[in-house]
């Protein structure tokens, strides 16, 4: 993978460098991160580090030996989730060269002493990636923000309400609402949902801006008709008395009592579309549930990847659709920029496309920073330079898919 400035200068046009000089002077604000607890971050080694990063998925493993080592930057090397984090690592730890079995160690050493200092990783947001606020998604702690409301707004999970609808259950995360909150009531659905109601409000009312629904790990986004009857008929049944068909009654009225929820409390719901389970994760699928809560303001993650046609589709007809190119940029830089290019073209307005760094350290969060980065700048001088756009308008979408989008749909405020 070529390093940032071959890629740079690959794609010098007229219009790239002062749009690369705009776009990396530009403050940031993050729609999603999933960022580890502080002491999680003191425990980080190069090894740890690549560990809770998305290179895991590529299911390699560096080994401790020299030779396995550089097998696996062989194998690794040419994809984004290893090669931006990298990048990143370069940057904050000041090395010479590519990472290689010859500076391991040393670059392992520099990464526990920086976070060996209790707010490392903070620091890195703040001064390296000029993050000026991330919305944080514990899926451990629902509803919470590390500790950091200075960078840090908290989302609202539903997931384990979704699919959770007895103590011996747990959703993909391995969560339960019974055992996170063994006092909610159990006697009567409608108590429960009370309980569910002021669980949130109070969320709200402590800085949570955001609902988000991962959902599409378990199951169809495809939600239909279900009646507040159907789900109270599954609640605390014995898991094995309750058919399939049930299930999905039962997720599909909390869904759509949460798309409710949602505009009561005036926050956005984010929902996870795309690479998930493949087969019921398409976008199209959620096109009933957008046309019947017009009010509600749903951000579709991950532009539905590797359906974000449809979700421009989506864009375009539907007013109350957000897209968000969390993650996609750290995945496909290639990717993201079709989509980007199009989403510019055929969505409603330029104020409803956001992006997040969707990771778990600073690292990858900056990682994923330079990917978007250099995604943003591409597009933008690639629309100048074609006569689509003049200068001062792609300035301004730089400030708006930087940060101003993001910090506007969520009411977010810098500190």
């Amino acid at each position: 993978m070529p390093c940032e400035q071959e890629m740079g200068e690959s794609l010098t046009t007229p219009s790239y460098t002062p749009l690369r000089h705009l776009v990396d002077s530009l403050p940031v604000a993050s729609s999603h991160e999933h960022l580890l607890p502080d002491d999680r971050q003191q425990e980080l080694t190069l090894d740890s580090l690549l560990f809770n990063s998305y290179v895991k998925m590529l299911d390699i493993r560096p080994g401790e030996t020299a030779d396995a080592r550089a097998a696996f930057l062989d194998t690794c090397r040419q994809n984004g989730l290893f090669g931006w984090l990298e990048r990143a690592i370069l940057e904050i730890y000041q090395v010479e060269g590519l990472l290689s079995p010859a500076n391991w160690e040393e670059v392992s050493s520099r990464i526990a002493s920086r976070h060996a200092e209790k707010y490392a990783h903070i620091d890195i947001l703040r001064h390296t990636a000029r993050y000026r606020r991330a919305i944080q998604d514990a899926y451990w702690a629902y509803g919470t923000d590390n500790g950091h409301p200075e960078i840090l707004s908290a989302t609202m999970r539903t997931d384990m309400f979704l699919s959770v609808f007895h103590p011996d259950l747990v959703d993909h995360d391995g969560n339960s609402p019974f055992r996170h909150f063994p006092h909610a009531p159990q006697a009567d659905f409608r108590d429960y949902l009370a309980f569910l109601e002021e669980l949130f409000t109070g969320w709200r009312a402590s800085g949570a801006v955001a609902l988000k629904c991962a959902i599409a790990y378990e199951r169809s986004l495809g939600f239909g008709d279900a009646t507040e009857q159907d789900a109270a008929r599954v609640f605390l049944r014995e898991p094995g008395l309750v058919s399939p068909a049930e299930r999905k009654l039962y997720g599909d009225f909390l869904f759509h009592w949460f798309c409710d929820l949602s505009e009561k409390l005036g926050v956005p719901f984010q929902v996870h579309a795309g690479i998930g389970k493949l087969g019921g994760s398409a976008p199209m699928l959620l096109e009933p549930s957008l046309a019947r809560h017009p009010k509600t303001r749903f951000v579709l993650f991950h532009i539905g990847y590797p359906w974000y046609d449809a979700v421009a589709g989506l864009a375009h007809s539907y007013a109350n659709v957000v897209v968000d190119l969390v993650w996609i940029p750290l995945l496909t830089v290639s990717g993201a920029a079709g989509a980007l290019h199009e989403l510019l073209d055929v969505a409603r307005s330029n104020e409803r496309i956001c992006w997040g760094g969707d990771a778990r350290t600073a690292e990858e969060a900056f990682g994923a920073l330079l990917a978007w980065r250099h995604v943003v700048a591409q597009v933008l001088a690639e629309k100048v330079d074609a006569g689509y756009l003049a200068r001062p308008q792609a300035e301004r979408l730089a400030h708006k898919l930087l940060y101003a989008n993001v910090e506007k749909l969520y009411g977010l405020k810098a500190d």
